[in-house]
């Protein structure tokens, strides 16, 4: 069988082969959801829907009332400015697709979400990495950006909060990164999925300084839907009118059930939901970054996300050693696999219960010392 050659070199991402690998009591500090249940209030609806209504197809764009509601949301009241997708990862593919011509270059993050570079392949473009330097806190500044540009760039990924870091970006950097954009016309695109679970004050978003910025985000992390496959674009009506057209040959539309239920994400007890989640986060937050701190692993606290990004390079290479934390019944992400900035760090999710946080850590420790 002869295979394309867009998919030429492509494989399972690091996360998976280690999670594949794992013994059946590993404890999961890799995992990139929250094992919480999505709240009541958006259950409920689904229930009601199922039983209630016809689930069939729904518009390409989605629904109109939730494009309303997320086009609210980000200071909009125009539903054309939104696309719903199945999942926020469907919206990257969907952008990228509609905005990247073969051979030209997307400026993504290092250390970055691991599918931005296939992406970015997928759609016909080389993917350019530019550095969130880790002796700098792993914060953005446009002049890294600015030194990754050449004539060929189309445009640029931003991610806030990060994935892996946890880190947010300024109002400032963005307004820098939005006008060197503008200076040599470029495209922005905000992957904003983590931006409502924060430990501070609420993240900036690239639509509150930028009106030619497309943001993708959806309800999987804060909602903790990531089985619901409910994602979105929101941004200026013809790009979206044609990642619609995309859309509609991909997937036809996101779940109708999903979609239905997601409404109730925009209301005043959703909205209550999604603080108690925060909490709950917040606390898993204290205990991972506890238990890291006796261990004597430094690690920046995230300000978002639910990620901790620890310092470990004096156990050797990240991938190495979260090998032998897998033989300890830990699963963790090597630092490397989001880019050459992240080595010498493990990605450690605290999206799992505090009791697994805790002995997760404690079988770190046991690794530790025997290294």
């Amino acid at each position: 069988m002869r295979f394309s050659s867009r998919i030429s070199g492509i494989q399972k991402s690091v996360i998976r082969e280690l999670y594949d690998k794992a013994p059946p009591d590993a404890i999961n500090l890799g995992l990139g959801e929250p094992d919480l249940f999505p709240p009541e209030v958006i259950r409920a609806e689904a229930v009601r829907v199922i039983e209630q209504e016809r689930n069939g197809y729904t518009p390409n764009a989605g629904l109109a009332e939730l494009r309303r509601r997320v086009a609210l949301s980000y200071g909009s009241e125009d539903p054309e400015r939104v696309c719903i997708t199945t999942g926020s990862q469907e919206a990257l593919f969907l952008s990228l697709l509609a905005l990247v011509e073969p051979g030209d270059e997307v400026l993504i993050p290092n250390p970055g979400f691991v599918a931005y570079p296939v992406v970015v392949r997928l759609a016909g473009g080389q993917p350019v990495p530019y550095r969130l330097a880790a002796d700098a806190g792993f914060a953005l500044h446009a002049d890294e950006v600015a030194r990754a540009v050449t004539p060929r760039t189309r445009g640029i990924i931003l991610n806030s909060p990060s994935n892996p870091t946890g880190q947010c970006l300024s109002s400032s950097a963005l307004r820098e990164v939005a006008s060197l954009a503008t200076a040599h016309g470029l495209f922005i695109l905000s992957d904003e999925i983590y931006r409502e679970l924060y430990y501070g004050d609420r993240p900036p978003s690239l639509s509150e300084g930028s009106v030619e910025g497309l943001v993708i985000s959806g309800l999987s992390k804060s909602m903790c839907m990531t089985g619901w496959r409910l994602g979105w674009a929101c941004g200026e009506p013809e790009t979206i009118r044609r990642m619609t057209v995309l859309h509609q040959y991909v997937t036809t539309c996101a779940p109708a059930v999903s979609q239905k239920a997601a409404v109730q994400a925009f209301t005043q007890e959703g909205e209550s939901a999604r603080a108690e989640i925060r909490q709950q986060l917040a606390d898993r937050r204290r205990c991972m970054l506890e238990g890291l701190a006796a261990l004597g692993l430094a690690c920046l606290p995230p300000e978002g996300a639910f990620y901790a990004f620890a310092d470990v390079g004096k156990f050797g290479t990240s991938l190495a050693l979260a090998e032998r934390l897998l033989a300890h019944g830990v699963i963790t992400v090597p630092g490397s696999a989001f880019g050459t900035e992240g080595e010498g760090y493990l990605r450690l999710s605290f999206s799992v219960d505090e009791a697994l946080i805790r002995e997760g850590l404690r079988r770190i420790g046991e690794a530790l010392r025997k290294t």
